[in-house]
């Protein structure tokens, strides 16, 4: 037990005793736990986002006019028989053109409902909801080449590429937080390399006197970790208060559109995710150039 006490007092005093080049790591730490709160905050909105829209997302299956009941039932079953089809459901050119109708306002049946009967221009279509987006174009495909099959919609090539951008956006995220996270650990590595410079001395004697390296090294990387710990400090009480309020602020102005990601429980996993990524960058930067510079001088 006074082994760790001693070694976290030697942490806290390394810390503190080198401040200036442990704000330069605590500060760089900051941002880099700002931007990953940002990235995380934002990447599970865009999952949501995603979400919502591939679940709307559906392909217009029209029939090819003249097609009877039958072929109309078995062409049902095969698509429900593709993969990646979550349900089917028919709906008559009768029904197509009463929605039709009923979307084009109150004119609409003084405008179109003498289509009704023989003149009804519209055909009997297939509604097919998918499973997910990514894969809609080359569902459509597929569907395409299916016997009665006319002509198969799905929003055009915007939806898929609304839905590709989103991955995209995450993917860039979350590569840009690994190489924030390197430097970081790079400008650690430089402080307690400063650190260790500055204490050669005392190391050697430690030394000198049997000290094992992870004896030496225990102090290092405690210091670390409370760089990493302090520098997570603005982050969480950032994602804590700000998501929070713009949660409250965003949802009030969004209405029924798309929903932001409650607060709760969200905000604590970000804050534990920040934290724990505090700590271990801070301890794996320390640990690397301790390890590195202990080897250079035996």
């Amino acid at each position: 037990m006074n082994r760790i006490i001693r070694h976290l007092k030697d942490g806290f005093l390394g810390v503190f005793r080198h401040f200036a080049l442990s704000f330069s790591s605590i500060s760089s730490m900051t941002v880099m736990l700002l931007l990953m709160a940002v990235f995380m905050l934002l990447n599970e909105n865009l999952v949501q986002v995603t979400q919502e829209i591939e679940e709307n997302v559906a392909l217009y299956i029209q029939i090819t006019d003249g097609t009877e009941q039958e072929d109309i039932n078995k062409l049902q079953q095969d698509v429900k028989n593709i993969s990646g089809i979550l349900q089917v459901r028919f709906s008559s050119k009768e029904d197509e053109l009463d929605y039709f109708i009923a979307s084009s306002g109150e004119e609409g049946e003084s405008l179109y409902g003498g289509f009704r009967g023989d003149e009804n221009p519209f055909l009997d279509v297939l509604i097919a909801n998918v499973r997910s987006g990514s894969n809609v174009k080359t569902l459509s495909d597929n569907l395409s080449a299916l016997d009665n099959v006319f002509k198969v919609s799905y929003g055009g090539d915007g939806t898929q590429t609304l839905i590709d951008v989103m991955s995209q956006v995450r993917d860039i995220g979350f590569v840009f937080v690994i190489v924030l996270s390197a430097v970081a650990v790079f400008l650690i590595a430089n402080t307690i390399s400063a650190t260790i410079y500055s204490r050669q001395e005392e190391i050697s004697i430690m030394r000198t006197v049997g000290a094992t390296n992870w004896y030496i090294r225990w102090p290092f990387v405690i210091e670390g970790m409370i760089i990493g710990l302090l520098g997570s400090v603005v982050p969480v009480l950032l994602t804590i208060f700000g998501y929070s309020k713009f949660y409250e602020l965003q949802n009030a102005s969004l209405g029924g559109m798309f929903k932001l990601v409650p607060a709760e429980p969200l905000v604590w996993e970000v804050v534990g995710i920040l934290v724990l990524t505090g700590a271990v960058v801070g301890a794996l930067g320390s640990l690397i150039t301790v390890s590195r510079r202990l080897r250079w001088t035996r």
